[in-house]
């Protein structure tokens, strides 16, 4: 009996390969295409580098800003990832789902801007500035939670039956320390933003000009991009870095 796939089950699957190939490397590029475009635009136009990457939404760069995030949104919507096991709680499916609202809701629903700001955003017309803001931080910790769970987690699942391979370990290694940057910079935000409301709006107005948290969501996010890439086998000279050293 034959059990070679037939022409048209092997042009299926491969396309179904290089389908999630394509999105696992575009949601990488885009990762990090995001705060390289923000900051380029910014020190182009004059704007500067912005206390965090929300705040280019009250810049020229706001378009760049809200396309790029509800990209990412719409391919991580799309990803479907493999099927969940019996045993597991997490799924791609669900935390591809529950990323890409957090990512949307980054993108469209905006932090608290200029006092100044003319016209005021829609949502903040439609929510009120406080609520919008909550909404906007909750989005952000919702889509970067989910990224850490995809790189602790999801991304380093393996068939227990079958061993593991040198470029799997590899890969497992880079998962870790992305989902472990990842956590670091939600505590590490979440630590300045309990400091820096305790400041007097003049300390907060030398702080702001540190832009400590741009930098620090920027790391989060190149450790997203590279977890992504890695997953769509871009990185393999970073993997035979980590099989060399580690």
């Amino acid at each position: 009996m034959n059990d070679i796939p037939s022409g048209e089950e092997q042009e299926a699957r491969n396309n179904l390969v290089l389908s999630y190939l394509s999105v696992r490397r575009a949601l990488g590029v885009l990762g990090f295409s995001l705060p390289v475009l923000l900051a380029a635009a910014g020190l182009l136009s004059g704007d500067g580098i912005q206390p965090s990457i929300s705040e280019f939404y009250f810049t020229s760069a706001g378009d760049i800003l809200v396309g790029v995030l509800s990209a990412i949104g719409v391919f991580l919507w799309a990803y479907r990832g493999f099927e969940r096991r019996p045993d597991e709680f997490f799924s791609d499916y669900v935390i591809s789902r529950l990323a890409a609202v957090g990512a949307v809701g980054v993108a469209l629903i905006p932090t608290r801007g200029p006092m100044d700001s003319n016209p005021l955003p829609m949502m903040h017309r439609l929510l009120g500035v406080d609520l919008s803001q909550k909404l906007h931080f909750a989005s952000a910790t919702l889509f970067f939670l989910c990224l850490a769970v995809f790189c602790l987690v999801l991304f380093r699942r393996r068939d227990p039956a079958k061993p593991i391979t040198p470029a799997k370990r590899a890969q497992n290694r880079i998962y870790l320390v992305c989902g472990w940057i990842i956590l670091a910079m939600i505590l590490a935000l979440g630590v300045f933003g309990w400091w820096y409301s305790g400041l007097p709006p003049e300390r907060q107005t030398e702080v702001d000009r540190l832009d400590a948290v741009f930098y620090l969501e920027s790391i989060a996010v190149f450790a997203f991009s590279v977890s992504w890439l890695t997953k769509g086998k871009t990185l393999a000279p970073l993997e035979r870095l980590v099989l060399r050293f580690g």
